[in-house]
């Protein structure tokens, strides 16, 4: 019950951001597409007990809504599935992680033409874990996540190229005391 409590709050906080974005669309001009890409997760392990640990990659799609300002607000929602590897204790763990990602950041454009733009922007990401991951025995993940993100990208005609990095506030898992750090890669089309 107090599980299901915790996700009530975490997403109605996720539907006040959505609703947010949307009264910001009817202020000004708003620019949405979709977007899809490959991330790297680096996790970082503050368990003395995990050895073994290795980067791997994965991969994200998803839809964005962008204010045309050249001071922006930009909202996403993304999936994303990328694994883990480790050991503790001699015994090898390798999840496998499916996310809905809710990325909000506020950026500008430092150089705007009419063909393109360079872009760059700071914010913060709620993270939700779609699938329980056995963390170690008798403990799981964290299911609900929170990041912070840094992104830069260009527009170039209603295309999109963006390079972000998104480091993990809060642990991933208490017991092994873990954080994600990701790097992302993503193509995406304006309509």
């Amino acid at each position: 019950m107090k599980e299901m409590t915790k996700q009530a709050k975490y997403g109605l906080m996720i539907l006040v951001l959505c609703l947010g974005l949307q009264v910001t669309a009817h202020a000004q001009d708003l620019e949405y597409g979709e977007k899809a890409g490959a991330l790297y997760n680096m996790p970082s392990y503050g368990n003395n007990a995990v050895s073994n640990s290795s980067s791997k990659f994965g991969v994200q799609a998803g839809v964005f809504a962008r204010t045309s300002n050249k001071l922006y607000v930009q909202g996403e929602l993304a999936f994303s599935t990328f694994k883990s590897e480790y050991t503790v204790q001699q015994q090898n763990y390798n999840p496998t992680f499916y996310q809905l990602n809710v990325p909000i950041h506020l950026g500008y454009k430092l150089v705007e033409t009419d063909q393109m733009n360079l872009r760059g922007s700071l914010g913060g990401q709620v993270n939700y874990n779609l699938k329980k991951n056995q963390s170690i025995d008798n403990a799981n993940f964290n299911t609900v996540l929170y990041d912070a993100l840094i992104n830069i990208g260009t527009d170039i005609d209603r295309f999109t190229v963006d390079l972000r990095y998104n480091h993990s506030l809060n642990k991933t898992s208490k017991d092994l005391e873990s954080r994600n750090r990701t790097i992302g890669l993503s193509v995406g089309y304006k309509f």
